[in-house]
């Protein structure tokens, strides 16, 4: 039996493409992918595809004992929150030179205030002062007054409780005239939540204010 041949025939309808024509094939097809997306019907078809809604960021609830959730504080409010009682005394005080303001607490017998002696010459009245009055570091009380040199007066602007609140609780120690004027040597006597208080105001005829800040029983 005679045996079969196994070459391969060519297919006589396949030619090796030349580098050249593969070159510019490439290049013929960049072109048109080019001017396709160039095209101002394209841009505008694209442009005028909307994008998927975004969500706002919300909030993370919090959960509670009850089952019931609730939004987190804004940032203000945790603000006011952790800043206690004194959060409002940078209000209070916003007509208050920081180097007229003092902080005195319940005990203190003689506490000493120094005032530029030149001021104190030169103009009819010094002030506003600030004190804010503690009882174990924390603000009971704060007040702002004018000091008047000739008259040898204290003048009261404005008194307030530790959530800085009018207070109408308070008088002259010396006399029932106005609670707002207290001579050299008189105190202020002041209602609180925590008790009755005095503050007494001393000029020392120099350049400082004595104050002694004390709890009644």
């Amino acid at each position: 039996m005679p045996k079969q041949s196994t070459k391969r025939v060519k297919n006589p309808s396949f030619k090796k493409l030349n580098p050249a024509t593969t070159v510019a094939l490439i290049a013929l097809v960049g072109t048109l992918v080019t001017a396709l997306f160039s095209s101002p019907v394209i841009i505008a078809w694209i442009q005028r595809t909307p994008a998927p809604p975004t969500q706002p960021n919300e909030p993370t609830s919090l959960s509670t004992d009850s089952g019931e959730t609730s939004k987190p504080l804004p940032v203000s409010s945790v603000l006011a929150a952790s800043s206690g009682d004194e959060g409002c005394l940078t209000q209070f005080f916003t007509d208050v030179d920081p180097t007229k303001q003092v902080n005195i607490e319940v005990g203190a017998y003689a506490q000493d205030f120094y005032v530029s002696s030149e001021e104190l010459a030169s103009k009819d009245f010094v002030g506003p002062f600030g004190i804010k009055l503690t009882q174990n570091g924390k603000m009971i009380a704060a007040l702002s007054f004018l000091f008047f040199p000739d008259s040898q007066l204290f003048k009261i602007t404005s008194i307030v409780d530790s959530n800085c609140q009018p207070i109408s609780e308070y008088s002259n120690t010396s006399n029932n005239g106005d609670p707002n004027a207290i001579e050299n040597s008189d105190g202020l006597q002041i209602q609180l939540p925590e008790g009755a208080f005095v503050l007494d105001f001393q000029f020392s005829g120099t350049d400082y204010i004595r104050f002694g800040f004390r709890q009644l029983r």
